[in-house]
Parts: C-alpha cells; sequence; structure tokens
C-alpha cells in the first residue's frame, strides 16, 4: 500500500501515541484495581479486630459474645453493602452466621493456617472474602472466621474506568491522528517546495541555487548540500561542454590537414616521392590523432577511478635512460640533448607504469616548448629525495604558472605557436603525482627556461 509522508508520519505516530496510551491505562488501571482490593481488605482486616476482640476460647470451645455486632444494620441486610459473616468450627461445621446470610453460607477454605483473602462469587454477587483460622493459647486451631464484603463499589469503578478507557480510545486516536497529519504537513510543506523546484529542472535548466528555509534545520541542510550538488552538476557540465569543444578542436585540425593534403595529392598526377612526402604528413597527422584520442582514454580512466596501482621499487635511472633512447629521434629533430645526471643505483618506491608516463609527459613538453639546440637536465638530489627537470627554453610567462595543471589549459608560450598540444599533459601529470603522493612543483626562470621538481617519498 502506497502512503504519503505525512500520511506514514502520522500513521507510526498515531501506533505509537495508542501503545503509550494503552500501557499508562493498564498501570493506572493496574494501581486503581490494586489499591480497591487493598481497601477491601483492610475494611475486612478491621472487622476480623473487632470481632476477634469479642471471641475467646476455653479449652478446645469457643466463647464469644457477638450479640451487638450481628445486630448491626450492615450484618442483617442483605441489600445495602452489606457485610457477611460467619464462623465454622474445626469439622467445618457453621457455629454463628450474620443474618444477612439467612440459610445459606460462605465458601471457605479447610486447615488454613494463615489469614487467607479471595474472590468468591455469593447469589450471583461478587464478594471480597477473608477467611482467618481460629487458635487457642496453645496454637491449635479450633474454628474459621469468614468475612465477605461486597465488590458491588469496587466492580463498578473499574467498569466505568474501562468503559471510559475503550469509548474514549478511538476518539483520542482519531484525534491524535488528524493532529499529526496537519503538523506533518506544516513539517514537510518546504520539502514538497523542493519538489516543485526539482521538477522544473531539466539537463538544459539547472537552477544552482535553490531558495533556502527559514530555519537551520535538517531540511536547510537537505537544501544546502542539493544545492552543492547542482554547482557540483553544473560545473561538471560545463566541463563536458568545454570537453567536447576541445575534442573537435583537436580532432579537427589534424583531420583538415589530413584532407589537404589528400586533396593536393588528387588534384594532378605528381612524382612518386610527392606521394612519400605527403603520406608521411598523413601518417603524423594520424599520429596525433592517436595521441590525443590515447590521453582523453586515460583521462577517462582517472576519472572512473579505474586505475590499479603497484608500488614496487623501480631504477631511477634505468627509467631515464630508456625514455631519452625512445625520444632520441625527436631530440635530434631539434638538435637538442637530455642529460641524466642519477647515479644508477638510484630507488624509488613507485608504480612503473604510472612514473613513466609522469615523466614522458615532462620530457615531451621539454622537447615541444624547447629551443632548438637546447638542453634537458634531469638531476636527483639524494639528501631531499628530489629529481629536477630543467631545459632552457622559453619558459612559462608568469601568469600561466598557477593554471598549468587545470584540465584542457594551455599557456601561451612565446614561440609555440605551431605546437599542438590538447591542454592535458600537466592536468595528468599532476593527477598521477597525487595518486602516488608525489609532490610536484614548477618553477619558472624567464628567458632560461622552466624547472619541474618531484618530491619522492623517502
Amino acid at each position: 500500500m502506497k502512503l504519503h509522508f505525512k500520511t506514514r508520519i502520522a500513521l507510526f505516530n498515531t501506533i505509537a501515541a495508542a501503545i503509550t496510551m494503552f500501557v499508562v491505562f493498564a498501570a493506572v488501571y493496574s494501581v486503581i484495581y490494586t489499591t480497591t482490593f487493598r481497601h477491601l481488605d483492610r475494611s475486612i482486616l478491621g472487622e476480623k479486630e473487632e470481632l476477634f476482640s469479642q471471641i475467646s476460647t476455653e479449652g478446645d470451645s469457643l466463647v464469644f459474645s457477638l450479640n451487638a455486632e450481628w445486630e448491626e444494620l450492615e450484618h442483617n441486610n442483605a441489600e445495602v453493602d452489606p457485610i457477611f459473616l460467619q464462623i465454622v468450627d474445626e469439622q467445618g461445621t457453621v457455629i454463628f452466621h450474620s443474618r444477612n446470610l439467612q440459610n445459606d453460607q460462605l465458601l471457605f477454605a479447610d486447615s488454613l493456617n494463615s489469614n487467607t483473602f479471595f474472590n468468591v462469587e455469593f447469589n450471583k454477587k461478587k464478594l471480597r472474602q477473608g477467611q482467618f483460622p481460629i487458635k487457642t493459647e496453645t496454637g491449635k486451631i479450633i474454628g474459621q472466621l469468614d468475612i465477605g464484603i461486597s465488590q458491588v463499589d469496587s466492580i463498578l469503578i473499574l467498569s466505568n474506568l474501562r468503559n471510559t478507557f475503550f469509548a474514549a480510545f478511538p476518539l483520542m486516536l482519531l484525534f491524535f491522528y488528524l493532529v499529526t497529519s496537519l503538523v506533518a504537513s506544516r513539517s514537510i510543506a518546504p520539502v514538497k517546495q523542493l519538489i516543485g523546484y526539482a521538477e522544473k529542472m531539466n539537463y538544459n535548466n539547472i537552477n544552482p541555487s535553490l531558495p533556502l528555509p527559514e530555519h537551520h534545520d535538517e531540511i536547510y541542510q537537505l537544501t544546502a548540500t542539493i544545492n552543492a550538488l547542482l554547482e557540483r552538476i553544473e560545473t561538471g557540465r560545463n566541463r563536458e561542454k568545454q570537453i567536447t569543444a576541445d575534442i573537435s578542436h583537436e580532432l579537427r585540425t589534424p583531420l583538415t590537414g589530413i584532407r589537404g593534403t589528400l586533396e593536393v595529392l588528387i588534384r594532378k598526377p605528381r612524382e612518386p616521392h610527392h606521394y612519400e612526402e605527403k603520406a608521411k604528413q598523413v601518417i603524423q597527422e594520424v599520429d596525433s590523432i592517436n595521441h590525443i584520442i590515447s590521453e582523453l582514454l586515460y583521462l577517462a580512466r582517472l576519472d572512473s577511478g579505474n586505475l590499479s596501482i603497484v608500488n614496487k621499487p623501480v631504477l631511477l635511472h634505468d627509467m631515464l635512460q630508456s625514455i631519452r633512447n625512445k625520444w632520441q629521434s625527436r631530440f635530434l629533430e631539434k638538435n637538442m640533448s637530455m642529460q641524466v645526471d642519477v647515479p644508477e643505483n638510484t630507488m624509488v618506491q613507485v608504480d612503473f607504469g604510472l612514473l613513466e608516463m609522469i615523466l614522458e609527459n615532462l620530457v615531451s613538453n621539454a622537447v615541444k616548448y624547447g629551443n632548438v639546440h637546447g638542453e634537458l637536465r634531469c638531476r636527483w638530489q639524494n639528501d631531499t629525495n628530489i629529481l629536477t627537470l630543467s631545459d632552457n627554453g622559453p619558459g612559462i610567462p608568469q601568469e600561466h604558472l598557477p593554471h598549468i595543471f587545470e584540465r584542457f589549459y594551455r599557456a601561451d608560450v612565446p614561440g609555440s605557436s605551431s605546437v599542438q598540444s590538447t591542454g592535458l599533459g600537466l592536468y595528468i601529470v599532476k593527477m598521477l603525482t597525487d595518486i602516488q603522493g608525489i609532490q610536484i612543483e614548477v618553477n619558472n626562470r624567464a628567458n632560461r627556461g622552466t624547472q619541474f621538481f618531484l618530491h619522492f617519498k623517502a
């Protein structure tokens, strides 16, 4: 069964109230019930003390003078709060009884050694009865005194209490349910307001500022949390648009180059060496597209958190030598050199593949933006566990330094207008260093190149 939230609140509160009222009534009823019977028992004990003062024993015989007591109205009239008295001997024979018993007799139990109270029914009426043993001076029981008091008043009080409760109980629950429903409806009004605003939202219409409730309660916190979530969604949506625009732009450039090259080739027949040159240009453009796609795929893995890290000892000198050999042809194209000033036994605890990608991105940037006949130097400081990569290129303008690790950010470096870049290299470097606990810093030396510092864990 589908219930509205306010209905569930009212229902659950009503159930809780019903249980509470029932428990309270049971406790009150129990107290009144116990008190009523204690009052009857005290009345019986009062009669018992008065009667026992007029009863004595001689040997095994009873001697008593009850004439005045038997003549009392309460012992003669069986209709108005009567008290019934009866004495039986040790054989169970009724010796005396009050006149209001007439030819009847009270129930009694044989061989009772102590005072006993119990409930009985006499002439279709409820009685509270006390039975008390009559003993000689030696302690021998020679008879029993039975005293019965009508329970009419007590039963009437308890009956009225029960009837009142069961008559008022449904009305009280209905009233409580209605009041709780009204309170719950007012309480969830801000939630309904949030629902109304949320229903108006869609992917192209996200209002990142829902109105905050007046009271700083849980609903206020919920609204603030939703606002923060909407801001993150809006930021992500803007970033997605930017990524889409950047990808389109990055892919359009090499695709336009490929198309232009092919259009030139089909205009007229050419010499074989022309076809070879243009084919090489097309291959370079395809390589550029592959590089863009690889970076975007790797970026997607980083964003999804689907990246396994296996830290193990890595020889830093050997890795840098391998990277230098891999990029040797590019160094030769610009007449650049790469110096590895790292001891051969230098060991760092990192993920091999991730560190290799970090260093390759930094080396790639040095080659792209470095000057012809420039130099890239890698130097290890053993006392601080810092690897420094320094080039002597144009450097990065100071105003761009705070943003170079941002996603798709490309600094306007002098002389780099022809350099193709996605703006993802340094962003990926920052992500990978953070993942491995490597601290990266950058220092710009105006017109004397850039320095990157990698602080490894000791």
